[in-house]
């Protein structure tokens, strides 16, 4: 019984940590333009003002895809749909300017509607700031 209580506590402690509020040091981090590592030249750019664009054509015309982003929680951000509701949430981590981005189960996070299909590449680096 003392075993299983432990456990409990173990599990419930971790998953506390894992629901921690992201903070505006974690917004600040997340907001940029991203280049993908993979050469792909397909960007992802999370704006200041809760835009988020997916360039999934680069051949012109550019075609992008422009939907709303979100950062409540640590390491997960909430993919909106134009009209603010949840389309999905995405898991990232941030290690110095190398972003990773996935669906949670190690696939892409986004896709483009277009055929042929574009998958939004996995690893990417933070473009310099401009002047």
């Amino acid at each position: 019984m003392k075993g299983s209580r432990t456990l409990l506590m173990a599990l419930m402690s971790g998953s506390l940590l894992a629901c921690r509020p992201a903070t505006e040091e974690d917004r600040r981090a997340l907001v940029g333009l991203w280049v993908p590592d993979d050469g792909s030249r397909h960007t992802i750019e999370f704006k200041e003002n809760g835009v988020f664009d997916f360039v999934y054509d680069v051949v012109p015309p550019r075609t992008v895809l422009r939907i709303k982003w979100s950062l409540s929680t640590k390491g997960k951000v909430d993919i909106r749909q134009d009209d603010g509701s949840h389309y999905r949430t995405c898991r990232y981590s941030i290690d110095v300017d190398k972003l990773t981005i996935d669906d949670g189960s190690g696939s892409e996070c986004l896709r483009s509607a277009a055929t042929p299909t574009t998958l939004m590449p996995r690893t990417f680096t933070k473009s310099p700031a401009l002047p």
